[in-house]
């Protein structure tokens, strides 16, 4: 746990647990709670040891979005990676590891917003969602228009962004805007198992998985889909990873990719080959 934080932060196995922590302000974004926010992703996302990413936060809340008591100091901009607007830019947070939002409550505004670019998001029953954009005489933020839509739909999306009402978690899967609803008390080993699922594979995969799914998301359809898929699969028969996918198929046992002297034998051998 980070000292004196407006974050709290629990290593389990390779999922890292990032929470907010300032639940009297039901876990609202100012300057402070951004900056802590975004180093914690960082530190989560240059440290080996993780795999997976899961946040959450402390109190009846996920986020009530932006402080409008001591708002964020100024405009997020797609090209804003300041530590305190880094969690808000969706090319950062593309680029990030599998990360997962367990929404424990309020989910409104940035708080939901953001967690849109995750990977997944997990419900509590007492999880509440709303594009408030409407009722604040304000517009959806950090490419929400484009993106609520590719996740549930044109008109449902218009639905929620013009009511701003405000939705409960079995709405909110019924919507398609969450993958699962359990029960306060499950939700983080709910989430922290699938992180788990996802964390037990390669790094390198991972990682080109999300660039090439994002992508696709983004601009594919064209003729240059099949092209990038084949790209990135010859990409990917070139990591030693891909060698230990095959060969744990072959000898019918557990991946080894994280056993960092099986997967330096495995590199000296692909080296040795292409030599």
């Amino acid at each position: 746990m980070s000292d004196d934080s407006l974050i709290e932060i629990e290593q389990v196995e390779r999922v890292r647990v990032i929470r907010l922590n300032r639940p009297a302000k039901l876990n609202a974004f100012n300057d402070e709670l951004a900056e802590q926010f975004g180093d914690a992703l960082e530190a989560a996302n240059a440290d080996p040891s993780v795999g997976a990413i899961v946040t959450t936060g402390n109190g009846r809340a996920y986020s009530a979005g932006n402080d409008r008591a001591a708002p964020l100091g100024s405009t997020i901009g797609d090209d804003d990676l300041s530590s305190a607007h880094r969690a808000f830019n969706h090319e950062y947070i593309m680029q990030l590891k599998p990360i997962i939002a367990a929404v424990n409550g309020i989910s409104i505004g940035i708080g939901l917003t953001s967690s849109l670019l995750y990977d997944t998001i997990i419900a509590s029953t007492e999880a509440r969602f709303s594009m408030r954009f409407a009722a604040i005489a304000s517009v959806p933020e950090l490419g929400s228009a484009w993106l609520l839509p590719k996740i549930i739909g044109f008109h449902r999306a218009q639905e929620m962004v013009l009511t701003g009402r405000i939705y409960d978690a079995e709405e909110a899967r019924d919507l398609g805007l969450v993958r699962r609803v359990v029960a306060p008390d499950q939700l983080l080993p709910e989430a922290i198992a699938l992180a788990q699922e996802i964390a037990k594979n390669s790094d390198a995969a991972l990682r080109r998985i999300k660039k090439m799914m994002w992508q696709e998301l983004r601009i594919g359809g064209d003729e240059g889909t099949w092209r990038r898929s084949t790209e990135y699969l010859q990409e990917a028969r070139k990591d030693a990873e891909y060698r230990e996918g095959i060969l744990s198929f072959l000898e019918k046992r557990e991946t080894r990719y994280h056993d960092e002297a099986h997967m330096a034998a495995l590199r000296a051998e692909l080296d040795a080959d292409r030599n």
